[in-house]
């Protein structure tokens, strides 16, 4: 539905009142594709909270999101990891409209020139 950077951001998720760390594979200004340490179930509610690079600032985005899907990844023999689809379902329009110009551009800077 939108398009998708592959860009890893540091994400602090809030679920339960546990808080955690994750980082994205990709974003997108819907949602974003990470990777967890240990498993949340889909359909579970999360805080997020994270900064996108904006030249020399940064814009912080603050949002609710609800896990899409789960999928098992071994990332180790010992230690299981998760990638996570995360849906934004409430996240102001500034920041949706900021999300969208930050993959827009990033995607631009990964096009070939000719």
């Amino acid at each position: 539905r939108a398009p998708r950077a592959p860009e890893r951001i540091s994400l602090a998720v809030t679920e339960a009142g546990k808080a955690f760390r994750a980082d994205t594979n990709n974003l997108s200004a819907v949602g974003a594709y990470c990777t967890l340490d240990h498993f949340i179930p889909p359909m579970s509610k999360l805080q997020l909270d994270f900064e996108l690079p904006n030249g020399s600032r940064r814009i912080r985005v603050r949002c609710l999101g609800v896990v899409v899907r789960v999928d098992p990844v071994v990332a180790h023999s010992e230690r299981l990891q998760y990638h996570v689809a995360l849906f934004f379902t409430e996240l102001s329009e500034r920041h949706r409209q900021a999300i969208s110009g930050f993959v827009r551009r990033r995607l631009s800077e990964r096009r070939p020139t000719s």
